[in-house]
């Protein structure tokens, strides 16, 4: 469900209670428009089921001109941290990966972390990537930047499915959240605040992904990168089953369910 009370779109599942089980909080990616927390289903659903009251929040929402970079995105984000409360499972996938791994330092010493596709570190072939996707939107051109995004969050290799339902063509608030996500996550480099976290750390990436690779993680040698065979931005999605055991076994490992 929804929650209206908070300062960013927000949606709420498994228990009702606040306070008692285990809270996840949950970065989303960079969308064109906030679905409710559609993106993280597969895995919410295996938090959900675990006992966890999971909080997604719509993270571009806390975004204006004035926050450019990853670390004044953080920044802003800090400030509205203490409104979630305790944070047992800091999770994020793509942009919403990255937004967490900088703010790990934030967080409780014993707080576990998942991430999905979410990049520690950015190269030249990622920057440019973005970039590519990024102009288009920021030139008026959502559909088309769109249309690019959908392709790489493919597995390389693979023949694209239809869209389906997108922004519509050329709106401007759609390019807006796609140019400024996108372009938050090129150059970053926050290995050290990713290493530094003394506690669990689970970051799943596919291995035909076009964009946030093994090459753009970072990890403590008590931290795991799992490398999902086959699979590109969204192995939550496109192997469930694989994904769905790694993050049930990861709770039941540290405690979490």
């Amino acid at each position: 469900m929804t929650h209206a009370g908070l300062a960013v779109p927000a949606a709420v599942f498994g228990p009702k209670a606040a306070a008692g089980p285990a809270h996840a909080l949950v970065f989303a990616p960079v969308t064109p428009r906030w679905d409710d927390g559609a993106f993280f289903t597969p895995v919410t659903r295996v938090l959900a089921a675990a006992g966890l009251r999971v909080t997604v929040v719509d993270t571009l929402a806390a975004w204006d001109e004035e926050t450019a970079t990853l670390d004044s995105f953080a920044a802003r984000w800090r400030t509205l941290l203490p409104e979630f409360g305790r944070v047992d499972l800091l999770c994020g996938n793509a942009l919403g990966g990255a937004l967490a791994q900088v703010l790990l330092p934030g967080v409780a010493p014993n707080a576990a972390a998942l991430l999905v596709s979410g990049p520690a570190r950015s190269d030249a072939l990622l920057d440019a990537r973005l970039t590519e996707i990024a102009d288009l939107a920021a030139g008026g051109r959502s559909d088309a930047a769109l249309a690019l995004l959908h392709r790489r969050v493919q597995p390389h290799g693979h023949r694209p499915d239809p869209i389906g339902d997108g922004p519509a063509p050329h709106d401007p608030g759609a390019g807006r959240r796609l140019a400024a996500g996108l372009r938050m996550l090129r150059g970053i480099d926050v290995s050290d605040a990713v290493r530094d976290h003394p506690g669990p750390l689970l970051q799943v990436v596919g291995s035909h992904s076009q964009l946030v690779t093994q090459r753009h993680t970072a990890a403590a040698p008590h931290h795991r990168v799992a490398v999902i065979e086959g699979a590109g931005m969204r192995p939550h999605f496109e192997r469930t089953a694989e994904v769905s055991a790694l993050v049930g076994d990861f709770l039941r490992q540290k405690g979490l369910a």
